[in-house]
């Protein structure tokens, strides 16, 4: 289940009390987005493990987690009736320094070339990436490991998401911001979704560029609903761009729209390329 503002929670009680045609123990996947189930989802949560079956394992998924959630009833709740554990992911920043730490708990020695080369290779994919540092390790065994060792042993099994892109984007990471929109491409990802979410974070950085020049900056986070962790990225991209630098994003932004719809000549994601390098601070000639 995946709750949302329209859901019933009546759904997990009943799916707690039927019984299965094809087996005898089950997993009930509850997804909660944004952490929070009110009221109503804190309380169906309650009965449920007031009547839980000792056959069904109730997995509860919550992508944003904060300080309040942690605090919350129905989640101390579901610690003493089962386990509770936090997993932070892992930002692009972090992931070499990860790689490397994983890499040394094997007892392999990398230098800083085979660490980036491995994090290229793997960006977004943790699995991928341990999976690679034990395979290294079985080839290798311990000691030293250079680049030549990484790109002769490791296949390219980055994961590439919008949500990655934007992060890459605000933070000024050209090469990696075009890395994820080629990734994209290749996997065959509709531009629309990829349009949707840039078109959000766009509008927040557009506003937030107007609202530097007075010191307004924190009204746009809190009419826009910003979390303060993704404020400072924001921040940074705003001071990147200049007045006229800011009015061709979202001039490009458009066109993209318009070419992915048919309606403008041109390829969209070329055009996506173009204003990935202008809000890196590297502008292309011709670019809008």
């Amino acid at each position: 289940f995946t709750v949302d503002r329209s859901f019933d929670w009546q759904q997990l009680g009943a799916a707690g009390e039927s019984q299965s045609l094809f087996a005898q123990r089950r997993i009930i996947e509850l997804r909660i987005p944004t952490g929070k189930p009110g009221r109503a989802g804190s309380q169906a949560i309650a009965d449920y493990l007031e009547q839980a079956s000792p056959d069904d394992l109730l997995l509860i998924i919550c992508t944003r987690w904060d300080a309040a959630s942690r605090k919350a009833k129905w989640c101390s709740a579901v610690d003493k009736a089962g386990v509770y554990v936090q997993i932070w992911p892992v930002r692009p920043q972090e992931l070499p320094g990860w790689v490397a730490q994983r890499m040394r708990r094997k007892g392999l020695q990398p230098d800083q070339a085979a660490v980036m080369r491995l994090s290229e290779q793997v960006e977004g994919n943790l699995l991928a990436a341990a999976q690679e540092v034990h395979k290294l390790w079985l080839l290798k065994g311990q000691g030293p490991v250079t680049l030549q060792d990484v790109e002769q042993a490791v296949v390219d099994s980055a994961r590439f998401d919008v949500f990655k892109l934007i992060e890459c984007l605000l933070a000024g990471r050209l090469r990696s911001a075009l890395r994820m929109a080629g990734g994209l491409q290749r996997e065959g990802q509709p531009m629309q979704p990829v349009l949707g979410a840039l078109t959000r974070e766009l509008t927040i950085l557009s506003q937030l560029h107007a609202a530097e020049a007075s010191g307004a900056s924190a009204a746009v986070f809190k009419r826009m609903n910003v979390w303060p962790s993704r404020q400072k990225p924001l921040k940074a991209a705003a001071e990147r761009l200049t007045r006229r630098s800011m009015d061709q994003v979202m001039q490009l932004l458009a066109r993209i729209d318009k070419q992915s719809k048919g309606r403008a000549d041109g390829d969209c994601w070329q055009t996506l390329e173009q204003m990935i390098c202008l809000i890196c601070g590297k502008p292309v000639t011709g670019a809008a």
